[in-house]
């Protein structure tokens, strides 16, 4: 009795712990809670294969199972089943049946491609410095090791060479992990890469999208409802591969465009002494990388566009205050009441490195940058002048575990 139950008591706890493993109920990255209508339209597709597949199991693996309940060796005769080794109409029907399955999935599949991977003029009414403008919306991504950039040019992108990465020019608006959307609108991805290959992905909202060196890769998102969508690198990409998140924040249309122009404003002048010495220490140690609208200059002015190159591996920080993560997206800038989350900055100040795996010697990832205790609380309060920060509500939704 006990060799009869042993294999379907193993069975039980696997399928136990198997079962277990899907009741997270806050699960970041869950591919079955579609928010948006491509998320839907492959939840759509996937759903039917998975009861197909579930059907086929059972049938596969019941009859697995009844053969050997009911023909297993005990030694007790020489009972065989009936051999059916030829049976021409039984090998044409387990051969036919699974193809016409297979066909039937590859065909909706295809047309499931073709749907997402669509594109189609959707140009939406933006103010941008006070003027009223059609802005098709699109983003473009850079991933590197290891943090997201989005970059928005509201010009358009025509005769701009997005292929190399490190080149691109000054953009209207650039972020770092968080990408801003607005509601009810088709945004269209412009996916690349500034080193290896990494891979997009918002579950919430689509599937993923491979990011690749020299290479433009077109995506789409959108978003139903105000909220914040979780994302992961998916493409191992070296040391901080797991630490590589994003989020995807989607905004009413008029927060969108509140977002917009404070986001275009340039830097403040800190007026606060210990912000004041924060800021020198900020150009001869931070500003080699990071680049700071209006510290370095206007987009048009020479040495913004050369810091803005230089800063190729390296977050632009204008208005860092108004995200809510940083260091590619797995440490809260704020604690949940909203208040500056000091300790943890002060840690990634004082040794990065020690905080997240990188190879700051290749300029993937930041270096530890020998700073003194007074030298990060300066730094600190220059770094809070940087852009205003979100409400509370999207400081909450935004937090990491």
């Amino acid at each position: 009795m006990w060799k009869i139950l042993r294999p379907a008591g193993l069975l039980g706890l696997f399928g136990s712990v198997v079962a277990l493993a899907g009741c997270a109920s806050d699960a970041e990255l869950d591919t079955l809670k579609p928010q948006g209508p491509y998320a839907r339209t492959i939840d759509s597709l996937s759903d039917p294969v998975f009861i197909v597949a579930g059907v086929v199991f059972l049938i596969i693996f019941g009859g697995t199972g009844y053969l050997w309940w009911r023909f297993h060796d005990d030694h007790s005769d020489e009972e065989y089943p009936e051999q059916i080794h030829g049976n021409f109409r039984l090998e044409i029907l387990w051969t036919i049946v699974p193809t016409l399955i297979l066909v039937v999935i590859g065909a909706f599949t295809i047309v499931t491609l073709v749907d997402i991977s669509s594109r189609e003029d959707n140009a939406m009414a933006l103010s941008v410095d006070g003027e009223s403008t059609m802005w098709e919306p699109e983003v473009v991504v850079v991933g590197q090791q290891w943090w997201w950039e989005y970059r928005y040019y509201f010009g358009g992108l025509e005769g701009i060479d997005l292929s190399d990465a490190r080149n691109l020019p000054p953009a209207d608006i650039v972020t770092a992990n968080q990408l801003v959307i607005p509601i009810g609108e088709e945004i269209e991805l412009k996916i690349t890469s500034r080193d290896v290959i990494h891979s997009h992905w918002i579950p919430a909202l689509n599937g993923k999208r491979d990011a690749v060196p020299g290479r433009v890769t077109y995506w789409k998102i959108a978003a139903d409802e105000e909220g914040v969508y979780f994302g992961q690198c998916t493409e191992f990409c070296g040391l901080s591969h797991s630490r590589m998140r994003m989020q995807a924040v989607a905004l009413s249309p008029s927060d969108f465009q509140a977002w917009v122009d404070q986001q275009l404003e340039p830097a403040a002048e800190p007026t606060d002494p210990a912000a004041v010495a924060g800021k020198a220490i900020f150009e001869t140690q931070c500003a080699r990388c990071h680049v700071v609208n209006g510290f370095n200059g206007p987009h048009d002015d020479e040495a913004s566009k050369g810091a803005d190159l230089v800063s190729n591996a390296a977050p632009n920080l204008t208005h860092l205050m108004s995200r809510t993560t940083y260091a590619g997206g797995i440490f809260n800038l704020y604690e949940p009441d909203g208040s500056l989350d000091r300790t943890q900055l002060e840690a990634w100040l004082r040794n990065a490195p020690a905080e997240k795996p990188a190879y700051a010697e290749g300029r993937r990832g930041m270096p530890a940058l020998g700073l003194g205790e007074t030298e990060i609380d300066n730094v600190v309060a220059y770094l809070q002048t940087l852009g205003t920060a979100p409400s509370i509500d999207v400081i909450v939704a935004t937090e990491v575990e």
